[in-house]
C-alpha cells in the first residue's frame, strides 16, 4: 500500500509540473496562431502519460492465487492459501466469476461460490487483500505415483510411498477406475481390488476437496504396473 501511495503522489507531482508548464507557455505565447491546439495536444500527452503510469502500477500489483474456500459472504471470501494474500474482495462492477466445465467455462454469480470450492483468483493486491477481477471455480486433482507398501483388504485401502517420501492412503471404492498394464502385451486391462499387490508401482489420480486428513483420499483413477515388469 505504501508503494502504491508513493507512486500516486509521484504521478500527482508530474501533473503539477506538466500542467504548470502548459499554463506558463500559454501565457507567454501570445504570438502563437493556435494556442488552444497546443494546449489540447499537451493535455492529451499528459493524459497518456498518466494512463501509462497507472497501468504500470496496476501491473506491479497484479497477482493470482488459488486455494479452497474457507469462508465466504456477500462481498469477500477467504482461501486456505499458504501465501500472505488469502483475503479476496469482490467488486460488483468488476468481478467476474466462472465455473470450469472440462474445456469450457460458464459464468456464475459470486453468491454461487460455496465453502470448500477450489478457487483461482486474479486481481490487484493492496494491503494483502486481492480485489478480484476474475474468479475461476475448478476441480483440483492430484496426480502422483509410488510403490504400494500396504494393502488393507477389509477396508479396501492401500498405502503408496512416492519418490519424495510422501505416503498416501488411497480408498478404493466402486467409483474408482482401476487398470493394470499386462507385462506380456503391454495393454491396459481393467482390474478389481484383488489384483493389487504390495511392491507394485501405482500411478494414481485423486480429487482434493480441502478437508482431507493424513493424506487420505478416495482414489479417482489408479494404474498399476506390476513389479515383475521391472525385474524381467
Amino acid at each position: 500500500m505504501k508503494n502504491l501511495i508513493q507512486n500516486t503522489l509521484f504521478v500527482c507531482f508530474l501533473i503539477t509540473l506538466l500542467v504548470g508548464g502548459v499554463v506558463g507557455q500559454t501565457s507567454s505565447s501570445s504570438a502563437s496562431a493556435s494556442p488552444t491546439v497546443v494546449i489540447d495536444k499537451d493535455i492529451q500527452q499528459l493524459k497518456d502519460k498518466i494512463a501509462n503510469k497507472v497501468s504500470e502500477i496496476r501491473k506491479e500489483n497484479n497477482k493470482a492465487i488459488s486455494g479452497f474456500v474457507l469462508s465466504i459472504n456477500e462481498n469477500k471470501m477467504k482461501l486456505n492459501n499458504s501465501e500472505d494474500v488469502n483475503q479476496v474482495k469482490f467488486d460488483d462492477t468488476l468481478t467476474k466469476a466462472f465455473k470450469v466445465l472440462g474445456t469450457t467455462k460458464k459464468e456464475i454469480k459470486t453468491s454461487d461460490i460455496k465453502k470448500n470450492d477450489y478457487a483461482i483468483v486474479s486481481g490487484v493486491v493492496v494491503d494483502n487483500v486481492i480485489t478480484a477481477n476474475v474468479v475461476l471455480i475448478d476441480e483440483n486433482f492430484l496426480v502422483d505415483s509410488g510403490k504400494i507398501t500396504e494393502i488393507d483388504k477389509e477396508n479396501y485401502n492401500i498405502k503408496v510411498l512416492t519418490s519424495d517420501k510422501n505416503t498416501y492412503s488411497l480408498d478404493i471404492d466402486t467409483g474408482t477406475k482401476q487398470y493394470l498394464i499386462n507385462i506380456k502385451t503391454l495393454e491396459r486391462e481393467t482390474i478389481g481390488f484383488s489384483k493389487l499387490k504390495e511392491g507394485d508401482m501405482a500411478h494414481f489420480v485423486v480429487k482434493k476437496v480441502g478437508d482431507e486428513k493424513d493424506n487420505n483420499y478416495p482414489a479417482y483413477k489408479i494404474l498399476i504396473i506390476p513389479q515383475e515388469y521391472f525385474i524381467k
